[in-house]
C-alpha cells in the first residue's frame, strides 16, 4: 500500500526540527569537522562539500516530483547505526567513525519522512556528504610517503632532461646551490582530496553511463598524479631562482590550477572514449 502524499508546511517544520535535533545530538562531531577543515589547509575542500551536494541536487531537481512524504522505518536502523558508530568511535578514539555517525544521523532524518526513495533519487548528493569526513592522519601519512618519493624522482628526471643540473638528497633537490624540499612542498597532498572531490562532482554532473563513470573514477588517481607532475618542474625552478615569497605565491597558484587542468583531462578522456565509439553518455543524441 502506498501512503505517500504531498508535502505540507507542517511536514517541512517537522523535518527541520529533526535535522536540528540530529545536529545538536552530534554537535561535538560537527565542531570537530569544522575545526579540522579550518586549521589544516589540505582539509579546506570540506567547506566546498555542501555546495557540491547542493549542486548535485539542483541538477536532479526534476526528480523532486518523485519524492513524497513516505515515512519509513528504515530510518530506525540507520539511526541506530549512527549511534553505534559514534559510541565505537569514542571508545576507540576513531574520529572518522564519529563523523560518519553524524552524517548518518542526518540521512536517517531524511529517510524518516521521505523514505528510501529520496536516497535513490539523489544518491550522488548523499554520497558526496562522505567528503565531509576529514581524512584520518594515518591514511594521510601512508599516502604522503609515496607521493613525496614520486614528486622528487619525477622532478629530478625532468630537470635533468631539460638540462638543469640537480642533486638529490632524500626528499630535497639541490639546484644552483639551493635546496628545494620538493617532497614536502609539492607532494600534492594539499590538493589531492580537492581533486578527488572535483572528479566526483564532474562524473556525477554529466549524464554518463555507469561503466563510463567507473572508468573515469578509476582513472582519476592517475590524472591527479599527472596534474601534480605538470606543476612540479616550474615550481621547483621558482623555488630555485625566485624569492621565497614569489615561490610560495607561485606554488599556491599552481596548486589551484591543477583543478581546471584535471577537468580538461577528464573532458579529453571522454572525447577519447567517444573517438573509440564507446557508449559514454546516457542519451545517444549527445554523441551526435
Amino acid at each position: 500500500m502506498n501512503n505517500a502524499r504531498q508535502w505540507s508546511w507542517n511536514d517541512l517544520w517537522i523535518f527541520g526540527a529533526l535535522i536540528a535535533a540530529a545536529l545538536l545530538a552530534f554537535w561535538s562531531a560537527w565542531i570537530d569537522i569544522y575545526l579540522q577543515a579550518s586549521k589544516r589547509t589540505d582539509n579546506g575542500y570540506i567547506f566546498l562539500v555542501p555546495f557540491v551536494a547542493a549542486y548535485l541536487v539542483w541538477l536532479r531537481r526534476s526528480r523532486v516530483r518523485f519524492v513524497r512524504k513516505r515515512p519509513s522505518l528504515t530510518a530506525v536502523p540507520v539511526l541506530f547505526g549512527a549511534v553505534a558508530l559514534a559510541w565505537w568511535g569514542e571508545q576507540s578514539d576513531t574520529r572518522a567513525a564519529i563523523h560518519l555517525g553524524a552524517i548518518l544521523a542526518l540521512v536517517s532524518c531524511t529517510i524518516a519522512l521521505a523514505g528510501r526513495e529520496v536516497v535513490r533519487q539523489f544518491f550522488p548528493a548523499f554520497l558526496a556528504l562522505l567528503f565531509l569526513i576529514p581524512v584520518p592522519g594515518e591514511f594521510r601519512r601512508w599516502l604522503a610517503t609515496p607521493l613525496q618519493s614520486l614528486a622528487v624522482g619525477v622532478t629530478q628526471e625532468v630537470l635533468d632532461v631539460i638540462g638543469v643540473a640537480t642533486e638529490r638528497a632524500g626528499n630535497s633537490i639541490q639546484i644552483s646551490g639551493r635546496s628545494i624540499f620538493v617532497g614536502e612542498a609539492c607532494d600534492g597532498m594539499r590538493m589531492v582530496f580537492a581533486l578527488v572531490l572535483t572528479f566526483f562532482a564532474f562524473v556525477f554532473s554529466v549524464p554518463l553511463r555507469t561503466h563510463a563513470r567507473i572508468a573515469l573514477l578509476a582513472a582519476s588517481p592517475f590524472i591527479a598524479i599527472v596534474c601534480n607532475v605538470v606543476r612540479l618542474v616550474p615550481t621547483a625552478l621558482a623555488y630555485a631562482y625566485a624569492s621565497s615569497h614569489d615561490a610560495e605565491y607561485f606554488h599556491d597558484i599552481a596548486g589551484w590550477l591543477m583543478l581546471p587542468l584535471a577537468i580538461a583531462m577528464l573532458f579529453g578522456l571522454i572525447r577519447f572514449m567517444r573517438w573509440l565509439d564507446l557508449p559514454v553518455f546516457t542519451w545517444r543524441f549527445l554523441q551526435a
